[in-house]
């Protein structure tokens, strides 16, 4: 009871510095016309990187808030929910609004946990930069990877931040070397130690004097016992007053230099205007060079620092504002228009465009969209089109977000983030219109979505009376509005309500929230693995379908193949399918009018065709788990008349003919495999090894040391890496604690799905079935 006492004291002291905040932040609570001004950025690291108290530095460092929020404490500003405070990690992304030298920035706290990954997918979506934060002394982990490859896959330039440099084993070099090796970055090194400085005891350890080897400045930080590391101090670093700490800042600036010229001819030319010497360019040049190679994506300011410490998160901040791109630098996002094609869109002048990259589900507010604008002004109470659905919106009040704090604005402008109240079938991944005046039809232009990872855990949920059925489904259609990689879906032989997500910690943290925050009463069943069902062998099906649809006798006969498909080649979703419709290019039929491809009756025949293929390969025949690895084919069709053969009669010939087909090709299970990367002491290397290798059914990919020791040259770490079944690493984190006495941690991510033995399918047939 104390400490939830503290804990609920912390969050009112939270809430009264945001709200006594507001009037000395005002200056930056609107958004600015001037988009060169403006940074979308995000955050993103492994879990436990120091994302979050990074972010609450820059907060406090901005004038934002009072004081410091601390993670272990739970009064941070950005992680708000309850589970957030409790566990200490970030779960949901969390944007806010503050300003830096003049320019606002809109910055998103992303999670650094694999279940979550969506989580920081959408927010890429709308970012322009981001910052990546390495721990110096574990370098790039499992998480790493994967943020730095979606950063890749939509162009974002970075700014990596090497934190925990205060930490016993922390290695700034390594950890530059990780990026390069492991992540392919090119790396510019912008700040270094200075080699006189000593570590700064009383301060609660750190070092006090850093080096910038853009201005050749030495950076003291204020880091005395009731500081926050607010004071910075700069001084020019002079040969005959400061030898050594010169000696180090020609170093870093000759290395700077020459990894610049290698990519930029402009600081060739300035480098030959003073006849050769680093020291001499200015320091105006290097920074312009810097900012056109991260814009480029050319290469990676690298910056270090301990924000736990109060070093390095002042300089950071300048760096965003230097070298990260604003909205008016990116190239325009492409959209496609009705017709089909994909382009480049137009400019401010042509209409709103707007992107719903994350729904939010307030109590009394209802659904909370945040937008990205990308042409036009979306102002308040104005009409809307969802593009993506096709249906007439109306938004309500428009606000401009604080974390859990919020503000209303009158319009939110190109190149900005806001929210909307008021949509009502708006999702995340949904594109938004200006609708016209009058009468004429608006140019529904679709900008590229949100890919969703397919989810492979799921547990069932069970209201625990009659008059909690109806609170139970309103809860989960809440959260799925939320989090598009939560799915709910009824199984149809048993009844049971099925809940499926990313991940243990994922669907731990819905089941708190249905009880906690939606005070739902309702039973769970116990963790399961969703697996995935492959045909066995290639079968051709010819069907007919004769009913009556909408009181009329309805008929459509269809012959598809369906084979099982090796790798992912040519697959149009996640399971690595691929669904192909083949149609002549005239349908005829007796008595009728002849319907020709590219007409709108022939087409919605293929769409009703396609339709029914991809719907059929959502349910398996052997314990309904989705199809996987399949390529189905409609090879042939056979039309009785624009009547006679509705689109309606295609699409059910489709299903039924794929399930047949798929249970005459003795259909196998995938089980989905888990990529484990483990971090243990070398005295408990044996336990762990044995157990995947033996209990868990494991491959060990890799062991390498884990560069740091925990001061015993006896339990130095290592880091282990394994692919192992899912099923068989449910419950892997109390199993590893009790194996390591609790020193041990582990990753883990899912690479695919992988063929099971005869005896391990039958084996999750009968417990599927209930049979034991």
């Amino acid at each position: 009871m104390l400490i939830l006492a503290l804990r609920q004291s912390a969050f009112r002291h939270t809430q009264h510095t945001l709200n006594h905040t507001r009037r000395h932040f005002s200056c930056t609570r609107h958004f600015l016309s001037d988009l060169h001004t403006v940074r979308n950025l995000g955050i993103i690291a492994h879990i436990d990187a120091g994302k979050t108290t990074t972010t609450e530095r820059m907060l406090h460092y901005a004038g934002f808030t009072r004081t410091l929020g601390s993670v272990d404490s739970g009064d941070t500003v950005m992680d708000y929910l309850a589970a957030e405070r409790e566990r200490g990690i970030t779960i949901q992304s969390a944007a806010i609004t503050f300003g830096w030298q003049n320019h606002q920035l809109h910055l998103i706290d992303t999670p650094g946990h694999v279940d979550f990954t969506v989580e920081v997918e959408r927010a890429m979506r709308v970012l322009d930069g981001a910052v990546a934060i390495v721990d110096a002394v574990a370098g790039v982990q499992a998480q790493t990877r994967t943020v730095w490859r979606q950063a890749q896959k939509y162009g974002i330039p970075r700014v990596v931040f090497i934190n925990k440099m205060d930490r016993d084993g922390a290695d700034w070099k390594k950890a530059v070397g990780d990026l390069e090796t492991k992540l392919g970055a090119r790396t510019l090194v912008l700040t270094v130690p200075d080699p006189t400085a000593e570590l700064d005891v009383k301060g609660g350890g750190g070092l006090r004097r850093w080096i910038d080897a853009v201005t050749l400045e030495r950076m003291e930080f204020d880091l005395a016992a009731d500081a926050s590391g607010a004071t910075l101090r700069r001084t020019t670093l002079c040969p005959d007053t400061h030898p050594a700490s010169f000696a180090e800042a020609v170093r870093a600036r000759v290395c700077l230099v020459e990894a610049l010229s290698e990519i930029d001819h402009e600081i060739v030319d300035a480098f030959l205007d003073v006849d050769g010497t680093h020291t001499l360019v200015p320091p105006g040049s290097v920074r312009a060079a810097i900012r056109r190679v991260t814009l480029a994506n050319k290469a990676c300011p690298v910056l270090l620092g301990a924000s736990f410490r109060n070093i390095g998160v002042q300089p950071l901040l300048d760096a965003i504002v230097h070298y990260l791109p604003s909205p008016e630098d990116v190239a325009a996002p492409l959209a496609k228009g009705a017709d089909g094609r994909v382009a480049a869109l137009g400019e401010a002048s042509d209409g709103l465009v707007a992107f719903a990259f994350k729904v939010v589900v307030d109590r009394q507010r209802g659904p909370m969209v945040y937008v990205r604008v990308y042409r036009g002004t979306l102002d308040a109470r104005m009409p809307l089109i969802n593009a993506t659905r096709n249906t007439a919106e109306r938004a309500g009040r428009l606000l401009q977000m604080y974390a859990d704090d919020t503000e209303e604005i009158p319009r939110i402008m190109r190149g900005h983030i806001g929210v909307i109240l008021g949509l009502k079938q708006t999702r995340t991944g949904d594109t938004l219109v200006a609708q016209p005046k009058g009468k004429a039809r608006p140019a529904l232009l679709q900008l590229h979505g949100i890919e969703v990872p397919p989810p492979v855990f799921f547990c069932s949920v069970e209201a625990d009376s009659p008059q909690d059925e109806r609170p139970l489904a309103d809860a989960l259609a809440s959260l799925t509005l939320e989090d598009p990689s939560l799915h709910v879906s009824v199984d149809p032989e048993t009844g049971q309500t099925l809940l499926q997500g990313m991940g243990e910690l994922h669907l731990e943290v819905v089941r708190d929230r249905l009880v906690r925050d939606y005070r739902v009463n309702a039973g769970f069943g116990a963790m399961r693995v969703s697996y995935r069902e492959m045909p066995g062998c290639r079968v051709d099906q010819v069907f007919e379908y004769a009913r009556e649809i909408a009181g009329r006798p309805a008929r459509a006969n269809a012959h598809i193949s369906i084979a099982p498909l090796d790798g992912a080649d040519g697959a149009d979703g996640a399971d690595g399918n691929r669904v192909e419709v083949r149609m002549p290019d005239v349908l005829e039929a007796p008595g009728c009018a002849p319907v020709v491809a590219g007409s709108e009756p022939f087409e919605a025949v293929r769409r009703a065709l396609h339709s029914g293929l991809t719907n059929a390969l959502l349910r398996g025949t052997i314990l309904g788990f989705p199809i996987a690895r399949a390529h189905v084919k409609v090879a042939q069709i056979e039309y009785f008349g624009e009547h006679a053969s509705p689109p309606a009669a295609f699409r059910a010939c489709a299903m039924q003919a794929v399930f047949q087909a798929m249970a005459a090709s003795r259909p196998v299970l995938l089980e989905p495999i888990a990529r484990c990367t483990v971090v243990c002491p070398e005295s408990h290397l044996g336990a762990v090894l044995g157990d995947l290798n033996g209990a868990r059914h494991g491959r060990v990919v890799s062991l390498e040391d884990a560069e740091a020791s925990d001061g015993d040259a006896g339990n130095a770490l290592k880091v282990l890496v394994a692919e192992a079944p899912l099923s068989a690493m449910v419950g892997y984190s109390s199993q590893l604690r009790s194996l390591t006495a609790g020193r041990g941690s582990f990753t883990m991510e899912v690479q695919g799905f992988g063929p099971m033995s005869t005896l391990q399918q039958q084996r999750v047939i009968k417990e599927s079935q209930g049979i034991y």
